[in-house]
């Protein structure tokens, strides 16, 4: 009997000792015993939207840089004669100068019509031909939707006949067509073609072109 009683006494010594086991924490408040998670934050960042990233301007085709005059601007005609890589220098600048830029106005083909009915009669007073080749070649059309205005002539075109017919003659500021969408005016008669920038009214560019219709 006494060596139960001993035994039951050395059980209870271990227990109270054993790590752990010195104190009861059933009764310790919630927030002591094990802190609760931040509900607000948690529910902040599971439902905030992420802010899509900006959408970048698509490029331009064409930054508007024009290639090198292939003949500077006080002899504006580049001739048959001339080295190929200049006369490719002119084909190369004349196609940039017809080549609408990303803040050029769109072409206005109905204005651009009307206003070239006006330039007839006055394409024609120019042309210094004889009678007969102004009845066969005279003409004004629009090419490129209203991108350029050509005046077709059977003599007569330098560089200064597309400035004379459309400012001179025809009253109307090269401004005013660039702001229907006009790039380029374009005279050509049996000899020689000379195109004029709007953009710029001192850029013309002449190449010998004859033309027989």
């Amino acid at each position: 009997m006494r060596r139960t009683i001993w035994s039951g006494v050395a059980i209870v010594g271990f227990l109270a000792f054993a790590p752990g086991c010195d104190k009861d924490d059933s009764d310790a408040p919630i927030d002591a015993a094990r802190p609760a998670p931040p509900i607000a934050s948690s529910v902040a960042s599971s439902s905030a939207t992420p802010t899509p990233a900006p959408t970048p301007a698509p490029a331009s085709t064409w930054d508007g840089s024009m290639p090198p005059r292939p003949v500077p601007k006080s002899s504006p005609t580049v001739g048959s004669g001339m080295s190929a890589e200049v006369q490719m220098g002119a084909i190369a600048y004349m196609t940039a100068m017809g080549q609408p830029r990303y803040d050029d106005a769109n072409a206005d083909p109905d204005w651009t019509a009307t206003f070239a009915d006006k330039l007839r009669p006055i394409t024609r007073s120019l042309d210094k031909g004889a009678a007969d080749d102004k009845e066969k070649l005279d003409r004004v059309e629009v090419i490129g939707g209203g991108r350029r205005i050509d005046l077709l002539m059977a003599s007569g075109c330098d560089a200064e006949t597309p400035a004379r017919a459309v400012v001179t003659r025809g009253s109307t500021p090269l401004s005013t067509l660039l702001a229907h969408g006009v790039l380029v005016v374009r005279c050509n008669d049996a000899r020689t073609q000379c195109l004029q920038s709007t953009r710029d009214p001192s850029d013309v560019l002449c190449t010998t072109a004859p033309r027989h219709r």
